[in-house]
């Protein structure tokens, strides 16, 4: 990890080394006016900048939730495709398994969920196989993790000798889905992806508002960080509209904003995260009242994810 000296430094030539010297030594005190000098978006809490607080929001579980399973898929690493590279040089594929694991870890912990990550890492895994080794574990639910990149590319040096890509204009987390498909499991997916969004936002994560999604999804009117997948259908996200369990894709930050990759490194960062991920499954997966106020006016979801 570099120091803090040296990302002032590195990101100087992108942003200007003074607000960003003022907004890294500050954190979130100093936030709002560094985001006015920077002209670039920031939640309440002060995400992304470093020392913007995350807190774990609480879950809430049914007398009879017992425990679901839960595939987690740790995005890219499939033949060909190893993802997009960070600001640090870390590929996508890195991240997202490392993300996978330690959200399963948590997941885990908690005795209400058996997490599963299905790539192992030691080889390039089809996501036609991912889907339907979610179906013969019976899986309730399909997590794909990833990191998005956006907005103009410029270039930095985060240590000696490396050139990494740079943008600082559009960090925050989306949730995607799909509504192709049976109508009950489409009505899932969009619950999960409503409580994936809601709860990671109560967790001081900053949802995207979507500027470079024109076209490709479209947002969702009633909670911000969600999209459906509006690619032509040929090319539309496998995992969001092929697995038999209700299924989202969370892009989880801005992989080429140097301050949200270094928070994502961060255990904090982490456990708000598994915690909003646990919140968020048991609004879905334990219906009633907190699966209904999730949909709001949408179609009602059958009382069971398809098997």
């Amino acid at each position: 990890m570099i120091s803090r000296r040296k990302l002032v430094l590195g990101l100087a030539g992108a942003a200007g080394a003074a607000a960003l010297r003022q907004a890294l030594s500050s954190g979130p005190p100093r936030a709002v006016a560094a985001r006015r000098a920077l002209k670039l978006p920031i939640a309440p809490s002060g995400w992304p900048f470093p020392g913007a607080r995350v807190v774990a929001p609480s879950a809430l579980f049914p007398a009879d939730f017992g425990v679901r399973r839960i595939y987690l898929d740790a995005g890219h690493g499939a033949p060909g495709n190893t993802g997009n590279l960070s600001c640090f040089c870390v590929e996508e594929q890195d991240f997202t398994l490392s993300a996978a694991r330690a959200l399963a870890e948590r997941l885990n912990a908690t005795g209400r969920f058996e997490a599963r990550v299905g790539r192992t890492g030691d080889r390039p895994l089809p996501y036609q196989e991912r889907a339907e080794d979610a179906a013969r574990w019976r899986a309730e639910a399909f997590v794909s993790l990833h990191s998005d990149v956006r907005g103009r590319i410029e270039t930095w040096s985060p240590a000696p000798g490396r050139t990494c890509p740079l943008s600082l204009a559009a960090p925050g987390f989306a949730v995607l889905w799909s509504d192709e498909g049976d109508p009950a499991l489409c009505a899932l997916r969009l619950a999960l992806a409503r409580a994936f969004a809601r709860r990671m936002e109560e967790a001081g994560l900053m949802p995207y508002r979507g500027a470079a999604y024109s076209g490709l999804y479209e947002p969702d009117a009633a909670q911000p960080g969600v999209f459906v997948d509006r690619h032509p259908p040929d090319q539309r996200i496998f995992v969001l509209r092929r697995p038999s369990m209700p299924s989202v894709l969370i892009e989880t930050h801005h992989a080429l904003d140097a301050r949200e990759a270094a928070r994502w490194t961060e255990p904090a960062t982490l456990d708000a995260f598994a915690a909003a991920a646990t919140a968020a499954l048991a609004d879905t997966l334990g219906g009633g009242a907190a699966l209904a106020d999730t949909l709001g006016g949408d179609a009602a979801p059958a009382s069971q994810p398809p098997t």
